[in-house]
């Protein structure tokens, strides 16, 4: 199974298809995703890998803060922080000219399984060298 990363938004947000970062609409199997977004746009985000399993995240019941050498297992780090700075991109427009965006990032036919619950954050706060996602919890970004 792999990690899926949806992208909620409150304008457009045209599908898009490259070697690290790829914006794709949703098929059937991922509809039931929407029910966990107040935005009505929402897409499927896929890392460099095809699917997310390319971005940085963490199983937890509760989040957490980010540690050095959280991540230094990674296999492929340079490849994942490719992925997540053009991710980051993305969400920078949209914050900026909508004000908020949402992400969830869930497991591969477990989009209709409730969020554990919601994290906060800020723009200005994103660094993709500390930045990962907590699975199952939906990420609200705003100004």
């Amino acid at each position: 199974m792999c990690l899926m990363l949806y992208l909620a938004t409150s304008g457009d947000q045209p599908v898009q298809s490259g070697t690290d970062l790829s914006i794709e609409a949703l098929d059937s199997l991922q509809d039931a995703v929407r029910q966990w977004f107040s935005l009505p746009v929402v897409r499927f985000v896929g890392a460099h890998t095809g699917c997310s399993c390319g971005f940085p995240s963490v199983v937890a019941e509760t989040p957490l803060e980010y540690f050095d050498g959280m991540f230094d297992d990674a296999e492929n780090r340079e490849a994942d922080l490719r992925s997540l700075r053009l991710l980051l991109d993305v969400v920078r427009r949209h914050v900026e000219a909508a004000g908020v965006v949402e992400l969830y990032p869930v497991w591969n036919l477990e989009e209709g399984t409730p969020p554990i619950g919601m994290i906060e954050l800020r723009l200005d706060a994103l660094d993709p060298e500390t930045f990962f996602f907590h699975e199952r919890f939906v990420h609200r970004v705003t100004k």
